[in-house]
């Protein structure tokens, strides 16, 4: 599975981002590509995002390498 099919898999499955007020926010459709762009202007080989999971309450964050790879 891709970066991509995981990220479309999460999205379609509800997983929400979780903003620092608390609020939610749905993954946009060009996450990746930002994420990955975040990573090169900060010079960071990852970054790592709070998020919702309705479905696992254990699956709390998703880390975004800075190649492109999603985790």
């Amino acid at each position: 599975m891709t970066s991509e099919d995981y990220v479309d898999e999460l999205r379609r499955n509800g997983v929400k981002l979780k903003k620092n007020d608390g609020s939610l926010n749905e993954i946009p459709p060009d996450f990746l590509k930002r994420a990955t762009n975040l990573c090169s202007q900060l010079r960071y080989s990852s970054i790592s995002y709070d998020i919702v999971d309705p479905q696992d309450s254990e699956h709390t964050r998703l880390r975004m390498l800075e190649c492109g790879d999603a985790e």
